[in-house]
C-alpha cells in the first residue's frame, strides 16, 4: 500500500472534486525529484475515480523527430476511443464521427489528424490548439476528463504553451490537467501555472523516516532485521 501521501492524494480529489462540481478546468502540477512517488501518487488518485471519469494519459519524451506534440496523441486517441487495430482511415471516420456537429467539424477534424499523425499536414499553431480544446470540451460533456501528462519537465515549449492555454480556455466542461514533473520544470519554465486561479502546484517531499520504515517493511513482509531496516531507510533518503 502506499504510505506517506495522503494529503497529497486529497488535494488531488479536491481539484477532480472541483472541476466536476463547477464544470471547469483545473490544472494540478506534481513536482518532485526522480523516484520520489509522484506516478504512484497519481495512480491510486486514478484508481479511486477510475469508475467517474475518463482516464486519458500521454507521455513527453526526452529527444526525438516529432515528439512536440508526442504527450497527446496517446490522449486524444484515449478520448475518441481509438484502437491500435485500427486503420488510418478507421481512426480518421470515428475521428470525424466524434467530431461530429461542432461548428467546422471537418476543418476540425483536419487538424486534429495532423496533431495526432493522421493527415499528412501536421497540425500545428492556434487552429490546432483550438481544435484540440474543443475536442477535449466535447469529451468531458460526456464525461469527466483526467488527462495525465507524465515527464513534462521535457515537454517542448510548444507543448507547455498548449496545456496552459488548455488550462486558461477551456469552458463549461470538466476536466483536469495533472502534470507530472521533475523540479527542472521550473528552470525552463519558471512562470509555470502563476496567477491561475485554476491551477494546483505541489512538491513532493522525500518520505519521512516512518514512513520509509514502513515502505520497506511492507516490500519486506516485515522479515528484516532492525540494522538492515536503518541501512536501506538511510540509502534511500525517503525516495
Amino acid at each position: 500500500p502506499m504510505v506517506g501521501r495522503e494529503r497529497e492524494r486529497r488535494r488531488l480529489h479536491d481539484a477532480f472534486e472541483q472541476a466536476v462540481g463547477d464544470g471547469s478546468c483545473q490544472l494540478f502540477t506534481v513536482l518532485g525529484a526522480a523516484g520520489v512517488g509522484k506516478s504512484r501518487l497519481v495512480h491510486e488518485f486514478l484508481g479511486d475515480v477510475g469508475n467517474d471519469a475518463v482516464i486519458a494519459p500521454g507521455r513527453c519524451l526526452p529527444y526525438g523527430e516529432g515528439v512536440t506534440y508526442w504527450p497527446l496523441i496517446a490522449v486524444v486517441r484515449e478520448a475518441v476511443g481509438l484502437v491500435d487495430t485500427d486503420s488510418p482511415e478507421a481512426s480518421r471516420g470515428k475521428l470525424a464521427a466524434f467530431v461530429a456537429g461542432e461548428t467546422d467539424a471537418e476543418h476540425m477534424c483536419e487538424q486534429i489528424a495532423g496533431v495526432i499523425g493522421l493527415a499528412e499536414t501536421a497540425g500545428s499553431g492556434e487552429e490546432a490548439v483550438s481544435a484540440v480544446r474543443r475536442l477535449f470540451e466535447r469529451a468531458a460533456r460526456k464525461q469527466p476528463l483526467v488527462l495525465v501528462f507524465d515527464d513534462v519537465q521535457w515537454g517542448e515549449a510548444t507543448f507547455l504553451d498548449l496545456v496552459e492555454l488548455l488550462a486558461d480556455w477551456s469552458r463549461e466542461a470538466p476536466i483536469l490537467l495533472i502534470c507530472l514533473a521533475r523540479t527542472e520544470l521550473l528552470d525552463v519554465r519558471p512562470e509555470w501555472a502563476g496567477g491561475k486561479l485554476n491551477a494546483t502546484s505541489i512538491l513532493l517531499e522525500p518520505l519521512s523516516d516512518e514512513a520509509s520504515r514502513q515502505l520497506v517493511d511492507n516490500l519486506a513482509g516485515g522479515a528484516l532485521e532492525e540494522s538492515a531496516r536503518r541501512r536501506i531507510v538511510g540509502a534511500a533518503e525517503g525516495n
